[in-house]
């Protein structure tokens, strides 16, 4: 695989989008876990940047937070001091009477990853908040075409928080 400088790792919410306005190569791979991410995160380690997001699958199959806390501690400490890397919070699912316990997971990872993210040198990007419905409580219908899964309008918000944060750096 060509290296490209900036890279996207993550899961079908990063492989379901054309970062092409980014110049980026997509490393999204559909249904992917922590895991999944740890064993291929080598290949990523000639790009400048990455932008990171991952973790939503591990939740959806009931993954003990303790063990994706694990697996992204063993991500986080493959990335080498000359990459600038981005980690993104998990974004919210729909908000129904069955996922109230998947958001909850989610707000708990979000916690873990921006108190690991201050002990380290990578920029903690909290997309979270942006996406929640008017409730706060879940993902926003208009933000999704299945209640985890972004539509145009999510990836066009996206992509403006996160142009916005690598011009500035």
């Amino acid at each position: 695989m060509s290296q490209s400088k900036l890279v996207f790792l993550g899961d079908s919410l990063t492989m379901r989008h054309n970062w092409s306005n980014f110049k980026a190569a997509n490393m999204g791979i559909d249904g992917d876990t922590t895991g999944g991410v740890y064993s291929r995160v080598h290949q990523a380690s000639n790009a400048d940047t990455i932008v990171l997001m991952i973790g939503v699958n591990d939740i959806l199959n009931q993954v003990p937070l303790s063990r994706i806390q694990t697996n992204y501690t063993k991500i986080l400490n493959n990335f080498n001091s000359k990459q600038k890397i981005y980690i993104l919070s998990l974004l919210p699912v729909i908000d129904e009477k069955l996922t109230k316990k998947i958001n909850q997971d989610i707000k708990e990872m979000n916690k873990w990853l921006e108190n690991e993210l201050k002990q380290r040198n990578f920029t903690y990007l909290n997309f979270y908040p942006k996406f929640l419905d008017m409730n706060k409580k879940g993902l926003a219908k208009a933000l999704t075409t299945d209640g985890i899964h972004l539509s145009p309008k999510a990836y066009k918000l996206w992509e403006k928080n996160l142009k916005e944060v690598l011009s500035s750096d």
